[in-house]
């Protein structure tokens, strides 16, 4: 299996465990885990928006 193969069963998987995760706690338990995850990423987003799209070769945005 290659890794665009490998890549997207990686990433399936993850969606349904989290899935099932979210089915199965409360919102208040995966609503703090899922708080993490987004302000650790907003910390490290050091871009701008066109920064990202230039970055991503893309020149079609509002």
């Amino acid at each position: 299996m290659g890794f665009i193969e490998e890549n997207k069963k990686e990433r399936t998987s993850f969606v349904k465990k989290w899935a099932e995760y979210v089915r199965t706690h409360s919102d208040k338990d995966w609503s703090k885990q899922q708080n993490v995850i987004i302000n650790s990423c907003l910390r490290s987003a050091h871009m701008t928006r066109e920064q990202f799209f230039k970055m991503k070769k893309e020149t079609n945005y509002v």
